[in-house]
């Protein structure tokens, strides 16, 4: 089990990346009142076969060329342990949604807690992705869309430190606004 759900979003949309999508999705539903947590990461990459598909949550089948695909097998064990499940839907050619839901407030549910960091280095380690990301916390909303801050900043081929501290500051201030780490 990982130690926080951000680093299975940062999987998720590092595997996206990998499979060569341009457009990422991260959506983020924390509602304590129905008690459930839904992480949602869609991505317009190369989509995955049938085989693939079938074969996705298999903690020995990777497409990556090495001996092991641990981590969607990992983020399943843990929706599973935590009352939830994770459901796949994909296409060659028309991407792939992964979407994981778990009870809120179940006692093995690890923390969602880093997720301006890892938007953060998603924005700034893919800049050739547009990443959308919106996160829901009790009614709440609060969305950030990269290209857009990028652009209103001046980012050209590099980041200026005050481009790095506009996105970090947006990030923490938005989930900060709507009650969520």
């Amino acid at each position: 089990m990982m130690e926080d759900l951000s680093l299975h979003i940062l999987d998720l949309a590092e595997n996206a990346t990998s499979a060569g999508a341009k457009r990422v999705g991260i959506a983020v539903n924390e509602n304590e009142e129905r008690d459930i947590l839904t992480i949602r990461v869609t991505d317009d990459g190369r989509g995955m076969s049938e085989e693939e598909t079938r074969r996705a949550l298999d903690p020995f089948f990777t497409t990556k060329g090495k001996k092991t695909g641990l981590g969607l097998a990992l983020l399943a064990q843990t929706a599973g342990l935590c009352g939830g499940d994770v459901a796949i839907s994909t296409a060659p050619g028309k991407g792939t949604r992964v979407t994981a839901r778990f009870r809120y407030g179940h006692i093995d549910r690890p923390p969602l807690t880093r997720m301006a960091e890892t938007v953060a280095m998603l924005v700034f380690g893919h800049p050739e992705v547009d990443l959308r990301y919106s996160h829901r916390h009790n009614g709440r909303v609060f969305r950030f869309e990269s290209g857009r801050l990028l652009r209103r900043a001046g980012a050209g081929r590099g980041y200026s430190p005050e481009t790095i501290r506009a996105v970090r500051r947006e990030l923490r201030e938005g989930l900060k606004r709507i009650g969520a780490r």
